[in-house]
């Protein structure tokens, strides 16, 4: 059994960035409802395109590596560890 972290990155299987994708991942959407959704949203409001820009330039990518995936994972207990207190 792997062992799944549950930190929200960019996904390694995006159309653009990732952003979208990443984001139905951890969230457990359709990713492309989420693209849909995005799409229609950006066409009223310049926001959503804004947002996204700056998820691209703030998410990590991916763990393509189990060493990242333990970095990632080690980053997000001591985060908890922090809040919890």
């Amino acid at each position: 059994m792997q062992n799944k972290t549950n930190i929200l990155t960019r996904s390694g299987k995006g159309v653009i960035a990732g952003v979208c994708s990443g984001i139905a991942e951890y969230y457990g959407l359709r990713k492309n409802g989420l693209r849909l959704a995005f799409l229609i949203t950006s066409c009223f409001f310049g926001i959503p395109v804004l947002v996204y820009i700056i998820l691209w330039m703030i998410l990590p990518s991916y763990p393509i590596s189990q060493a990242m995936a333990r970095e990632l994972s080690r980053k997000a207990e001591q985060r908890r560890g922090i809040k919890g207190k």
